[in-house]
């Protein structure tokens, strides 16, 4: 419904905008998920889906080893967290990102709260793209693609679209209040602890016992 919601959506004949049936990064209402969990599906989305990095990594690239999340995990800088259970995919969420030092730091247009910290990123993509494989004959088609460059840039065209086309997905942390988030911006993070995955496993236990006050 949300594809359809700007000319079907009562709210926007009349009445709270910001309450219309449309993506959370939407103009109109203005509540982008990295308001709330520092990242957005509209730079995601897709990872191991289609012809969306199909042959790409099943686990989150890490670039901060040392944060707490990591402890007694093993895992080194460079390191894939989570690809033997394929915790990254099928939808990921993600912020626009540049690389200083060798390290991933959201820009400032990105929308990430005041003291998020890249953990971890892989790449995504809305769109299908292959040399040798026409669009007609594609699963995802660029549908995706199109519908997220009307949603933040107004119009669907080639231009907007190459603004989005190329994703990522990310772990992310930041303060908030008196406490903090963890995100694993990924639909697949249940499947390392289906899959007993240690390394997955490790880092949620981590995570948990830091939030419930546990040693």
């Amino acid at each position: 419904y949300k594809y359809r919601a700007r000319a079907e959506d009562p709210a926007y004949r009349g009445g709270d905008i910001t309450r219309a049936t449309n993506s959370w990064e939407a103009p109109e209402i203005g509540r982008p998920g990295s308001a709330t969990f520092g990242l957005n599906a509209t730079r995601g989305v897709y990872a191991g889906w289609g012809g969306c990095a199909p042959r790409g990594a099943r686990g989150f690239p890490v670039y901060r080893p040392e944060h707490w999340a990591f402890a007694g995990t093993g895992i080194y800088y460079g390191d894939l967290l989570g690809a033997d259970s394929h915790v990254y995919g099928y939808e990921v969420d993600g912020l626009d990102f540049e690389i200083r030092g060798g390290l991933p730091y959201p820009t400032a247009e990105s929308g990430a709260p005041d003291g998020l910290q890249v953990l971890a990123v892989g790449m995504a993509s809305q769109v299908e793209e292959s040399a040798d494989i026409p669009i007609e004959d594609q699963f995802l088609t660029d549908e995706d693609g199109r519908f997220t460059a009307q949603t933040l840039f107004g119009e669907a065209s080639d231009a907007n679209l190459d603004k989005v086309k190329r994703g990522n997905g990310m772990i992310v942390n930041f303060p908030r209040g008196k406490g903090e988030v963890f995100h694993a911006g990924s639909c697949e993070w249940v499947a390392g602890l289906l899959r007993q995955d240690a390394m997955v496993e490790r880092v949620t236990k981590n995570v948990l016992d830091r939030y419930l006050g546990r040693k």
